[in-house]
């Protein structure tokens, strides 16, 4: 049902599609290089369909698992999404995933709030019911999808404490956006264990998978400067709702809440943007490297991810938002992954 098994590093790769053609090459060549999934972005106002897209991804592949990842709760109803994704079963049994998470660019380019705690763990719940039982309560009204059921795996993207332990509490799965630095890797599985305990849920049963993002360059630096723009995505993140409990040194509070305050959602994930070179001004481009990213040469890559399994992260679905996706990848199976398993 879920994308790794326990005894071997697991990958896993989410793409934005762009170009629909050249999106399916991705998909193929991710199939093709040992990748166990491809999430597939949700920003409606910068990139093309979700659904559509990963409907697309289903048909051209054979066996990866293709979802959303992430929705949110503000810009779909939970009986759209359960819908959208029971179609996505039927295309491909077996092969259906979703995500979901409080909403970034997607609701931000749309003129509105991100979803709080409560709301994303109603439409959570609300989404996993229509699933498997056909009816939910969701905002005091009854829902229903009729038509279908299955136990489709749903995780919950989270990038604080509070989110991973609800995680912890009602998810399939955790996509972790806290870092692989071994103290938050730590604090991250102890958040969710918390939530899975006070849900009465087996901790060991959740599929847990951490988002960095990569890069495979002659040397670190260059690989770093090839992806300030989803670095400070992450240094955006940190600042979202609040600083506290999310390990950031004292000295960077003010600078992490700086890039939150202006950063440039239309921007989002654009090489190139001045996202990226805010956070090379501030000063926090190698901080956010070295907490959220595996980058340099090959060598280095597998040298971190070894790190980051030895510290409880083994599974890594990655974000890979650069020119030159389809010999990444490659060159990422075979410097990578056959290296560190």
């Amino acid at each position: 049902m879920y994308l790794y098994s326990n005894d071997r590093i697991g990958f896993a790769v989410t793409l934005l599609p762009n170009d629909l053609d050249e999106f399916v090459s991705w998909c193929r060549t991710a199939e093709a290089s040992g990748f166990n999934a491809v999430g597939i972005g949700d920003s409606q106002s910068l990139y093309r369909e979700t659904f559509l897209a990963s409907a697309l991804a289903l048909q051209k592949t054979t066996d990866i698992k293709v979802g959303p990842r992430v929705i949110n709760p503000i810009t779909r109803h939970p009986a759209v999404s359960a819908s959208g994704v029971l179609t996505l079963e039927e295309i491909a049994p077996g092969r259906a995933l979703l995500g979901i998470g409080t909403g970034d660019s997607s609701v931000h380019n749309a003129g509105v709030k991100p979803a709080n705690m409560a709301r994303t763990k109603d439409y959570t719940i609300a989404i996993k019911e229509l699933l498997t039982k056909g009816e939910t309560v969701y905002q005091g009204e009854t829902a229903r999808l009729t038509w279908g059921r299955a136990d489709i795996p749903v995780y919950v993207a989270a990038s604080g404490p509070k989110t991973l332990e609800l995680a912890g509490e009602i998810a399939d799965g955790v996509i972790i956006q806290t870092g692989l630095l071994p103290e938050v890797v730590e604090d991250a599985l102890s958040c969710i264990k918390r939530g899975a305990e006070r849900a009465g849920r087996d901790f060991n049963k959740i599929d847990k998978t951490w988002f960095p993002w990569v890069n495979v360059a002659a040397n670190k630096e260059e690989a770093i400067e090839n992806i300030l723009h989803s670095l400070a995505s992450g240094a955006k993140h940190l600042g979202r709702f609040t600083t506290k409990g999310k390990h950031i040194p004292d000295s960077m509070v003010p600078l992490i809440e700086k890039v939150y305050a202006e950063y440039k959602f239309e921007q989002h994930q654009i090489p190139g943007n001045d996202n990226g070179k805010l956070i090379k001004k501030l000063g926090l481009a190698e901080y956010l490297a070295d907490r959220f990213a595996i980058v340099g040469n090959s060598k280095d890559c597998a040298r971190k991810v070894k790190e980051a399994a030895e510290a409880g992260a083994k599974h890594f679905w990655m974000s890979v938002h650069f020119p030159n996706k389809e010999d990444f990848m490659r060159e990422w199976n075979e410097k990578v992954i056959k290296t560190v398993n």
